[in-house]
């Protein structure tokens, strides 16, 4: 199948090697501003694919057909588009596919965090019928992948299960029918809200960063296990996300907490998330971050809290910490995210009620 991947960060080289070893003819791209490691790649010819047996496929150098920064062109060949960029690096992308993807193309957002509703009120922007593409989106990506030197990539895992959903949801089993081609792990999802706020990171990552500034910028980036997690760091993830919870299911979104999901997904032993995290095996031998400039809080507040704290006056129901935690991001990185996040007129939701968005989903 003939494939454009949107991004040459860790998850783009991941999922170009990848599907290129699976005998894809896989057009790699990113936009001029990010050309340098197309550059890097097109001197190689490639990526060489290392530890895929975790993953369950055979390693290997992997050819890439095509590496460029010629987006429009990308698109314009491709059956199927992977925007596999962080959410802060989306929205390029999404403008390149409202103006240059081909009718019927699918799009696969990885990871969603609200990018198919951003995506179809940009292709209304631009006078197009957001039905003229078969857009979906995933909660996370499929891939555990870390770039391993110049032209190497560490495929860690594959997920064996992830959810997508197609906007509108009665076009999912359509979806699937394609993309089962790819990746057969692909499982329907109830709609594109459920892949946009079922993800426990909204509360991990920005509240740990946050609560850990103090030492991060005393002695800089140091290795840690389980996100430096203490009891009173403990309850104020779960306040946050038992708010994501009360508003994912207000909207009729059915979603676990973050103490269950973690049990699910790992079995960790314990009686509470602060229990259960403490003996993770998962998360172990990190590196925190840097600053509060990064991803854990520049990705996951103003693109996962912000549009969960709108949606949730959609609905009544109450976020004192999740707004907290919005507020002091914004202090803490001088941005008011509530401006440059997604929300409700971004994605095109404001205005409406809570039946009218369910019905458009």
């Amino acid at each position: 199948m003939r494939i454009a991947i949107l991004s040459a960060g860790n998850a783009g080289q991941a999922f170009a090697g990848g599907m290129t070893l699976a005998g894809h003819d896989v057009h790699l791209v990113a936009v001029p501003e990010h050309a340098e490691q197309i550059s890097i790649l097109q001197t190689f010819g490639g990526v060489m694919v290392e530890n895929s047996v975790a993953a369950g496929k055979d390693g290997g150098f992997a050819r890439i057909a095509a590496m460029d920064t010629d987006v429009a062109g990308a698109l314009a060949g491709a059956e199927v588009a992977f925007l596999v960029a962080p959410a802060f690096g989306q929205e390029v992308y999404l403008q390149a596919i409202a103006e240059h993807s081909p009718d019927n193309q699918v799009i696969v957002i990885q990871p969603g965090k609200f990018g198919a509703l951003r995506l179809a009120e940009i292709m209304r922007e631009h006078g197009r019928d957001p039905a003229s593409l078969l857009i979906t989106e995933t909660d996370t990506f499929l891939y555990a992948a870390k770039i391993h030197g110049l032209d190497r990539i560490w495929l860690r895992g594959i997920k064996a299960e992830l959810p997508l959903a197609a906007l509108p949801h009665s076009r999912t089993d359509e979806a699937l029918d394609i993309l089962h081609r790819i990746h057969p792990q692909y499982v329907a999802a109830p709609n594109v809200l459920t892949t946009s706020m079922s993800d426990i990171a909204y509360a991990v990552h920005p509240v740990t960063t946050l609560l850990d500034l103090s030492r991060i910028e005393a002695i800089g980036p140091y290795r840690t296990k389980a996100y430096s997690i203490t009891p009173g760091v403990a309850r104020m993830v779960v306040a946050v996300d038992d708010e994501r919870v009360a508003v994912a299911r207000a909207m009729g979104v059915e979603t676990e907490g973050v103490f269950a999901q973690l049990k699910e997904m790992y079995d960790f032993p314990g009686d509470t998330f602060y229990e259960c995290l403490s003996n993770t095996t998962v998360h172990v031998d990190q590196m925190t971050p840097r600053s509060a400039q990064h991803r854990y809080v520049t990705e996951e507040v103003p693109y996962g809290l912000v549009p969960l704290s709108e949606i949730a006056t959609l609905v009544g129901v109450s976020t004192p910490n999740i707004d907290a935690i919005i507020a002091l991001a914004s202090t803490v990185n001088d941005e008011d995210y509530r401006a440059t996040g997604r929300h409700l007129s971004s994605l095109g939701l404001e205005g409406k009620t809570p039946q009218e968005l369910l019905a458009a989903l």
